[in-house]
């Protein structure tokens, strides 16, 4: 079983690195033996990154860890398990599902009812709006900071990095809707992915609201296999580190994405040592301005083209005191972001989401209408491709 289970990683990870990542570690190499003084003559590999390798790579990793863990049954059928890796719905980018979730719903009697596709429809029309109307309106704010840092004001730079926080989360999580709900259509229940991240009061807790298969995924197969928190303080505290190390280069080729896992990584370890070291705790809303601001700063790494645009972003945003106060923003641009705030909060307050799912007829029809009629009217000229689409 451990010979299989070698293989199976070995194959699985091996197929990931050469389309994935074949280009990022031969570029720093020839970097590397520059740096040394020798010259290698390489250029790179012309690859097409098949579509949604690290999602499906991730799945059926948790297939082959289970089952030498003796957590999961094999699977008789070759179909059901073609099914598990191949299932449309979120194949592109997520959620991440794992065999014993899918496979539970596969084993049952699959009815679709009304419910589940009210439920589902619900999911689909929630999640477009959330792609169209407030991530595509968001993108152009993002796009004209981050691609220009040197002709906007500090004050438009932080107004940009607060646009992109909300930007990815209708982005991503409007992606996940649309994907569990086709899926719940279907008659499958798949796991919640998102659970309004940013009234996250600790990076921890942000982290079990955000992308949360994948904060599972990482957690069960990754820092647990490492040693989890069994290993004593430091080797915890490492753990930690490695597992959100790559978990941003998991998102991409890039030095900035493992600079992002990297400061979540030392986000989470600082948190645990606090915790032991003073059991006194500040205000509530201190620690969701901590969280927030801490997660916003990280964004920066995240959506910045490379780490000297990155370096500059910040550079800026760091002396907005010699700058005449909110130099050059737009006013309504304000409005916007502190009404996605307060909507996100009252999202999770009155569970809005599920008074849609559970709506009567009649009032889920109107709700449904309006939603719908709101794409047509706010969505914006130009369409932005989903920002996850380009983790495949």
């Amino acid at each position: 079983p451990r010979l299989a289970l070698a293989a199976s990683l070995t194959v699985n990870l091996g197929i990931l690195g050469f389309f994935k990542y074949g280009n990022f570690f031969g570029a720093n190499l020839v970097d590397a033996f520059a740096w040394l003084g020798l010259e290698v003559g390489w250029t790179g590999l012309d690859v097409l990154l098949p579509v949604g390798i690290s999602f499906y790579t991730f799945q059926s990793m948790s297939y082959t860890i289970d089952l030498y863990r003796q957590q999961l049954e094999p699977r008789q059928k070759l179909r059901d398990y073609a099914l598990f890796v191949s299932f449309f719905p979120q194949l592109v980018a997520g959620p991440i599902v794992r065999a014993s979730e899918f496979f539970r719903e596969l084993d049952k009697k699959l009815h679709v009812s009304r419910r589940s596709m009210q439920t589902g429809l619900s999911l689909i029309a929630i999640g477009l709006v959330k792609k169209v109307v407030f991530a595509d309106n968001l993108a152009p704010i993002v796009e004209a900071a981050f691609s220009n840092p040197a002709e906007v004001s500090g004050w438009q730079l932080l107004i940009a990095v607060y646009a992109f926080a909300f930007q990815i989360y209708f982005d991503f999580s409007g992606y996940t809707d649309i994907a569990i709900g086709a899926a719940r259509t279907l008659g499958f229940r798949f796991p919640k992915n998102f659970n309004h991240p940013y009234n996250a009061l600790s990076i921890r807790d942000f982290w079990r609201r955000w992308h949360m298969t994948l904060s599972r995924w990482l957690r069960d197969y990754l820092y647990i296999s490492l040693g989890g928190n069994r290993k004593g303080r430091y080797r915890t505290l490492a753990n930690l580190m490695v597992t959100m190390l790559l978990g941003g280069l998991w998102h991409g080729a890039s030095w900035n994405f493992v600079i992002w896992g990297g400061l979540h990584g030392l986000y989470l370890a600082l948190e645990r040592l606090l915790r032991k070291l003073f059991r006194f705790r500040l205000p509530a809303i201190l620690h969701w301005l901590i969280t927030f601001h801490l997660v916003c700063f990280a964004w920066i790494f995240f959506r910045a083209e490379d780490f000297a645009t990155s370096k500059a972003i910040v550079a800026k945003i760091s002396h907005l005191a010699a700058e005449p106060f909110l130099a050059g923003i737009e006013y309504h641009h304000l409005v916007l972001l502190a009404g996605l705030m307060l909507a996100h909060w009252l999202g999770a307050r009155f569970r809005l989401r599920e008074r849609i799912y559970t709506a009567g007829p009649l009032s889920w029809g109107a709700i449904t209408a309006c939603m719908l009629l709101s794409l047509l009217i706010w969505a914006p000229t130009v369409s932005a491709p989903f920002i996850y689409f380009q983790f495949l």
